[in-house]
Parts: C-alpha cells; sequence; structure tokens
C-alpha cells in the first residue's frame, strides 16, 4: 500500500499540470474585442461624456477609445485616453441646473 503522502503529491503534480495548461491555452488565444459604449464623469474634461470602448471579451479590460462625445466628431479622440487607465470610471454626475444659471 502506497503512503498517503505519494498519493497527494501526486494529485497535486496532477492538478498543477492541468493549470498550468489551462493557462497556457488562455494565453495562447488572441484578444478578442466587442464594443462597450459607457456613461461616466470625465475627471480630464471636467463633464459627463458618452464613450464607446473596445473592451477585450475575456476580462473586461478597456483596450482603446472608439469614440467620445467629448470631441467633434465623436471618432476623432484626441486625448491621451488617460480613462483607460483608470480603476473605475467615475459615476456620471448630475448636476443643479438653478447653480449653472447663476
Amino acid at each position: 500500500m502506497e503512503a498517503p503522502t505519494a498519493t497527494l503529491i501526486a494529485v497535486l503534480t496532477l492538478g498543477a499540470a492541468l493549470i498550468l495548461l489551462a493557462w497556457a491555452v488562455y494565453r495562447s488565444f488572441p484578444r478578442i474585442p466587442r464594443l462597450e459604449t459607457l456613461s461616466f464623469w470625465c475627471p480630464f474634461r471636467g463633464r459627463n461624456v458618452t464613450t464607446e470602448f473596445q473592451e477585450d471579451a475575456w476580462d473586461a479590460k478597456l483596450i482603446d477609445v472608439q469614440s467620445c462625445d467629448a470631441f467633434e466628431p465623436p471618432s476623432a479622440v484626441g486625448c491621451d485616453k488617460l480613462c483607460l487607465h483608470l480603476r473605475t470610471l467615475p459615476a456620471p454626475q448630475k448636476r443643479d441646473r438653478a447653480a449653472e444659471r447663476r
């Protein structure tokens, strides 16, 4: 009869091999971008914007900015795209219309 430690080592080795195989397969697949439209408060422009991002379908990471309504035309994005580096996009701000008139 085998010692329990030998069985444990065999199971752990097989598990690690399967994890490495799954990781290698995941890394070998190409990125699949999808378009995602998000509205948020742009701290760099100081206004609410609606932006169309390219998003990685595997991990939902924002890859690129396709268009942003802060620019005219929206497809002519003329900034450094710093919103891609934010951890979370700020929620759109509601402005007090009475305060804006003053």
